[in-house]
């Protein structure tokens, strides 16, 4: 939509292409699959996605350009927008991109949109599906395209602030505040208040009578994705004990991964022989709710460690 919106002469179908192309790239660090999941869990979104090596990345891709592709005087810039514009798209969800890397490996995360979010996709992709049939107005539906998915993003970024403050006015006196997107609905947020030792966590609908994209879906779908949410005046909170006050912590296995990985980390159940974590971001904690990501801990003379992803698969941790 981008190409399509520039002024002047339309970019030729085939430049388009190209773009689109460049800007997947930074997710070919897919390939860190094909050693292990956690190696592809602990470097995506990494030096792909990284901004210091942007420049990198896009005169790397314009010196692969034939010739005659290379006299486009705004390719360099063109590349190098396509790649920033993943980045930011990555930057609005709540997983974490590495901006710095490889100098950090500390993960930025704007809290503004779901992984997967249908109504701001549509923004850009119905204009580009109209365009098929008025191509005289691709253009204007190009330009259109873009004000809406930014006037989305607007307005994801006005609901998160209430949903902050609905968090500090519910909980006063916490370390800090977090409202987190979830699926369906820009007004659907999971709020949490961080403690000493704990985390409070809720899940409010800011405005219940929207139906977001939810009618799309069959309710099995909505129901294994979506916990169960309050209105703004009746909020349910719960409490979650902290990762750090498990004793013994230092010594076990996976856990300096998932120090890092995670950003809520908590407690979710402890004995004798095992211990369990998960990540608030990833709806850890709430009943009848598998949550992926978490660390499962077997205790005993030589204590093993696997990362639980979705529907019980495991990944063995160092």
């Amino acid at each position: 939509m981008l190409a399509r919106a520039l002024p002047g002469k339309p970019l030729p179908t085939r430049y388009v292409i190209l773009l689109v192309l460049f800007t997947m790239a930074p997710d070919a660090d897919f390939v860190l699959k094909f050693i292990s999941d956690t190696t592809y869990l602990q470097y995506h979104r990494g030096i792909t996605h990284s901004v210091l090596l942007l420049p990198l990345w896009a005169w790397l891709f314009y010196s692969l350009l034939p010739a005659k592709r290379a006299e486009q005087k705004l390719a360099p810039w063109l590349i190098g927008i396509a790649i920033a514009m993943h980045i930011f798209l990555d930057l609005i969800t709540s997983f974490g991109t590495m901006l710095l890397a490889p100098v950090s490996d500390w993960r930025a995360a704007l809290d503004l949109v779901f992984i997967i979010d249908p109504l701001f996709t549509a923004c850009l992709l119905l204009p580009l599906l109209a365009a098929i049939f008025r191509p005289k107005k691709t253009r204007t539906l190009a330009v259109t395209a873009l004000i809406l998915s930014a006037s989305y993003l607007g307005l994801t970024v006005v609901t998160h602030n209430r949903a902050i403050e609905l968090a500090r006015t519910e909980q006063p006196g916490a370390q800090a505040y977090a409202a987190l997107p979830l699926p369906f609905s820009p007004y659907h947020w999971q709020l949490i208040a961080t403690w000493p030792g704990h985390y409070k966590r809720s899940a409010v609908n800011l405005w219940p009578d929207f139906p977001g994209s939810a009618p799309f879906f069959p309710q099995s779908f909505i129901d294994r994705y979506k916990p169960p949410l309050q209105t703004s005046d009746a909020l349910i909170w719960q409490r979650l004990p902290a990762m750090p006050t498990a004793n013994g912590l230092d010594k076990l296995p996976g856990v300096t991964f998932y120090r890092w990985f995670s950003r809520f980390p908590v407690l979710l159940t402890q004995d004798d022989r095992h211990m369990e974590f998960g990540d608030l971001r990833f709806g850890a904690g709430v009943e009848g709710y598998d949550a992926p990501f978490r660390l499962h801990i077997e205790l005993g003379e030589t204590p093993a460690a696997w990362l639980i992803w979705r529907e019980g698969r495991r990944s063995e941790l160092p």
